[in-house]
C-alpha cells in the first residue's frame, strides 16, 4: 500500500475521524496549483478529481474523460467512480441518513 495513504490513515485515530477528502484544487480552489495534493496521494494526473480515503477503502471520483487514465494511474490503490454515479453511490447513503436527522 502507498506509504502516504498509510501515514494519512495513521492520523485517523488520533483525530477521531473516519476518512479524509483530498480535492484536486488547493485552498483557494485554484485548478492548476503549485502543489497537486490529489496527485501526491493517488498518482492521478488528470485535471478533475477528488480522492476519499477511508479506514479500509480508497475512492477516486473523476469525470468521464478520465475513466481509463485514472484506472491506469490509480486503479491499484483506489476504486474509481465517475462523478455522475455519486448520487447512487452506497458510500454516501449512510451519511445522507445521518444528515436527515439534523433537519
Amino acid at each position: 500500500m502507498n506509504k502516504k495513504i498509510q501515514f494519512l490513515r495513521s492520523k485517523f485515530k488520533k483525530y477521531n475521524i473516519d476518512g479524509y477528502i483530498i480535492p484536486k484544487n488547493d485552498d483557494y480552489f485554484t485548478e492548476y496549483s503549485k502543489i497537486n495534493r490529489l496527485e501526491i496521494i493517488s498518482n492521478f494526473t488528470g485535471s478533475a478529481g477528488v480522492a476519499v480515503i477511508l479506514k479500509n477503502t480508497n475512492y477516486l471520483f473523476t469525470d468521464g474523460r478520465y475513466t481509463i487514465q485514472s484506472q491506469i494511474e490509480s486503479g491499484k490503490e483506489f476504486k474509481i467512480i465517475a462523478y455522475e454515479r455519486i448520487i447512487n453511490c452506497d458510500l454516501f447513503k449512510n451519511l445522507m441518513k445521518k444528515m436527515e436527522c439534523y433537519r
